[in-house]
C-alpha cells in the first residue's frame, strides 16, 4: 500500500511481485501516459531476444493486467467503516482503508493469505519534546481503531495480525531539544487471535548511564531479534518448520527470546 519496500521483495524469481496502491486506489498510469496503455501492452507482447527485454516485458504486461484486475475488483468496495477512516483524514488511515477494501475482496482476487505494509513517516524527532510523537501515535490509534473495527464487521478479525517495525529507535535521554537515533525500541503486535495484554522479550534491569544494556545518552542494546518475533508470525501465518530456515535464514544466529506461535496467540 505504501511504495516497494525491501520487506515485501521475497526471493528473486520464486515470490510473485507485490501490488502497489496508493492511499486513494489503486495506482496506474499517470493521466497522460494512460492513453497509451493499449500500446504499451501490445508492444509488451513482442517476443525479445534478450532475457532482459523479456524480464521488462513479463514485468509491464504481468502490471498492467494486475492494475486491471485490482480495480474491477477493489475499485467500487464499501467499508462499514469507511465514515471513520475518511473522518480520521489521514494518510495512514487511507492506506489501513485500502488493505481493508483488499481484505474484503479476497474471494474475487482469490487471494488466500495476504501480506500488507503501511507506513507512516516523521519520527526522526530531533527538534520535538513531545506534541509532534503524540500527535503521530494518535494518527495510527485511531487508524488501527478503525481497521479493527471493520475487520470485525467482516468477521475476519481473528484472522488478521498486525505488527509494527522501524530500522531504529530514538535515545531515552533528551539532545536538548528532542532525541537523536538510537537501537533498541518497543514495538506492539494487534489481532483478533492475539494473546494480548502480554509484554514480551526482556525488559532492562538499569535504565541509567550504567547499565550494561545502555551503550551512552540512552541507546540500548536490543535484547530481542526481529527474527525472534517473526518466528511466531510466521507459524501463525502457516508457514512450516522445515521451511523457517528459507524464511528467516537469521534465525540460527540468536538464542533468546524466541517466540512461538502459541506464545503470541491465544
Amino acid at each position: 500500500i505504501s511504495g516497494t519496500p525491501k520487506i515485501l521483495e521475497g526471493a528473486p524469481s520464486v515470490s510473485k511481485p507485490a501490488d502497489v496502491l496508493s492511499g486513494s486506489g489503486v495506482a496506474s498510469f499517470v493521466q497522460k501516459a494512460g492513453v497509451y496503455e493499449d500500446n504499451i501492452e501490445a508492444l509488451s507482447k513482442n517476443i525479445a531476444t534478450s532475457i532482459y527485454g523479456e524480464t521488462f516485458a513479463a514485468s509491464m504486461t504481468n502490471t498492467i493486467y494486475r492494475t486491471r484486475l485490482l480495480e474491477g475488483v477493489v475499485g467500487g468496495v464499501n467499508l462499514a467503516n469507511d465514515a471513520c477512516f475518511n473522518n480520521a483524514g489521514t494518510d495512514i488511515a487511507q492506506q489501513f482503508q485500502q488493505v481493508a477494501r483488499i481484505i474484503k475482496s479476497r474471494d474475487g482476487l482469490q487471494a488466500k493469505r495476504d501480506a500488507f505494509y503501511v507506513s507512516i513517516g516523521g519520527f526522526d524527532t530531533h527538534s520535538d519534546n513531545g506534541p509532534v510523537l503524540t500527535n503521530l501515535l494518535s494518527q495510527i490509534d485511531d487508524s488501527i481503531s478503525c481497521f479493527a473495527s471493520e475487520m470485525k464487521s467482516q468477521g475476519v478479525w481473528s484472522n488478521v495480525t498486525v505488527i509494527s517495525a522501524s530500522e531504529f529507535g530514538r535515545t531515552l535521554t533528551s539532545n536538548g531539544l528532542g532525541t537523536d537515533h538510537a537501537w533498541g525500541g518497543n514495538h506492539f503486535i494487534a489481532g483478533g487471535s492475539v494473546a494480548g495484554g502480554r509484554i514480551h522479550g526482556q525488559y532492562p534491569d538499569d535504565l541509567t548511564e550504567d547499565g550494561i544494556l545502555n551503550i551512552g545518552r540512552g541507546r540500548l542494546i536490543p535484547t530481542t531479534s526481529w527474527e525472534g518475533v517473526w518466528k511466531g508470525i510466521a507459524e501463525w501465518f502457516g508457514v512450516e518448520t522445515q521451511d523457517m530456515d528459507k524464511v528467516l535464514p537469521n534465525l540460527q544466529n540468536f538464542a533468546t527470546n524466541i517466540f512461538n506461535a502459541a506464545d503470541l496467540f491465544e
